[in-house]
């Protein structure tokens, strides 16, 4: 600059740039001393110019002028550079946001009970998650997979949704695949945009056993209502059956015989009036009072029970517990009620043609990777497979005397203590329920 004439050459003008370039890389507080150096550079020239006659002209007024302009730049430079390191900070904010964001997205994805995958407009498949993979049976899928190879009939439903899509009315398509072997699934198709002028679509798969299952369920509580209600009706003239088989047993001129048939029907009232408690309790969901229960006393006794009310000799029934000493938890009047009905149930048709029933009752209470559970077999046909699937439904029945609500309000009990109720096939013929017991942990025992 001293060649060309000092500061008014206009040369001095390009540190400006320097200036501004040092305060976009350097902190602020640096930037700032960076153009307080070039000030006290600029003065400091003019100074030495002035004392030594270099210049006919001293410029003082453009130098500080020019100084003021440094402070100007270094000032502008530092604040758009915390913009920019802001704006940075914030981009790498949102992107970190953002791929969390997408893998939580895969995983509820992937974790979701409904088949998802997500096609182009060609058919190529984009991505899929767990369900949709296995729903299609299991299929080999790459990231150059179309449509086409992985299902044909999956592909012609998404062409002939291509062609309905056409129409601005429509939104999406509902259809049914046919799987060999298996239950249909429910195929619904949605339009989204994954790139510009890209139709792609999202596929939907759902499996019909879980809707119809979710439906069956529905209904099951909806009859459960009804027979609460049913219950309720029958507790007042059960209440006067009762009432008058007291007052006749209290008769003297009754017949011995007669007395024992006035116990029977006050006895019979009893359980009956304890299974309308447990109908209305069931249907309020009123929790059960679990109890620890010795089984080989508490069964021992239940057949006693059982074989003097049914008239079933003792040589009938069997009972074989193990190990003998072991327990079980559950409230001891819905294990009553649930194998009460079981037992009638092998009695009334577990005898096979010109054969004596035989009812055998099998206790577990240690048995390796199962839970507590206590068998009742019976030596009769057995139940077809066609008949199996509703066995636990309610109203259900093969038989004009019965109402069909037995075993439903069983398996209903047993699931209200935790436990279960299952049938199982017997190979070698015969019928066997077994009532599964909520095991010992998550009824607090060591």
């Amino acid at each position: 600059m001293n060649l060309y004439g000092g500061i008014t050459s206009g040369f001095g003008t390009l540190m400006i740039a320097v200036v501004a370039g040092g305060s976009l890389l350097l902190p602020g507080r640096t930037a700032l001393l960076f153009a307080a150096l070039a000030t006290l550079a600029i003065l400091g020239h003019e100074i030495y110019a002035s004392l030594n006659g270099i210049f006919e002209k001293t410029a003082y007024t453009q130098a500080g002028l020019l100084g003021a302009a440094l402070f100007a730049t270094a000032l502008l430079a530092i604040t758009l550079a915390h913009r920019a390191t802001e704006s940075a900070k914030l981009a790498a904010q949102r992107g970190v946001d953002l791929a969390n964001l997408a893998k939580l997205n895969e995983h509820l994805i992937n974790r979701m009970e409904a088949g998802i995958m997500v096609v182009d407009d060609d058919g190529t498949i984009r991505m899929h998650n767990h369900a949709a993979w296995k729903l299609l049976n299991q299929p080999e899928i790459n990231e150059q997979s179309k449509l086409l190879d992985i299902s044909m009939p999956l592909f012609d439903l998404y062409k002939s949704w291509n062609k309905a899509a056409e129409n601005p009315a429509f939104r999406n398509h509902l259809g049914k695949l046919k799987r060999a072997n298996l239950a249909d699934l429910q195929v619904r198709i949605v339009p989204v945009g994954l790139r510009k002028h890209d139709k792609g679509s999202v596929i939907y798969l759902n499996d019909n056993t879980e809707v119809d299952k979710q439906i069956q369920e529905t209904k099951l509580a909806s009859l459960g209502r009804l027979t609460a209600s049913i219950a309720h009706e029958i507790r007042n003239p059960l209440g006067a059956i009762s009432h008058a088989a007291q007052l006749l047993d209290e008769s003297s001129e009754l017949h011995k015989a007669d007395k024992r048939l006035a116990t029977i029907i006050q006895d019979q009232s009893v359980r009956l009036n304890n299974i309308i408690n447990n109908v209305l309790r069931l249907s309020r969901r009123e929790k059960p009072k679990p109890e620890k229960i010795e089984l080989n006393t508490w069964l021992r006794n239940f057949l006693e029970e059982f074989t003097r009310t049914n008239d079933l000799q003792d040589d009938r029934v069997s009972l074989k517990i193990t190990p003998p000493d072991g327990n079980v938890t559950m409230d001891a009047n819905n294990l009553h009620q649930v194998l009460w009905n079981l037992c009638k149930n092998a009695k009334k048709y577990g005898a096979s043609l010109g054969e004596n029933v035989c009812i055998q009752l099998l206790a577990n209470t240690n048995h390796p990777g199962t839970p507590p559970y206590l068998d009742v077999i019976d030596n009769g046909p057995g139940i077809s497979a066609e008949h199996q699937s509703q066995l636990f439904e309610p109203f259900f029945t093969t038989s004009d005397t019965g109402t069909g609500l037995g075993l439903y309000l069983s398996r209903e009990l047993c699931k209200n203590n935790g436990g279960d109720l299952r049938y199982i096939n017997m190979p070698e013929g015969g019928s066997c329920f077994r009532i599964e017991f909520p095991s010992p942990i998550n009824c607090g025992e060591s």
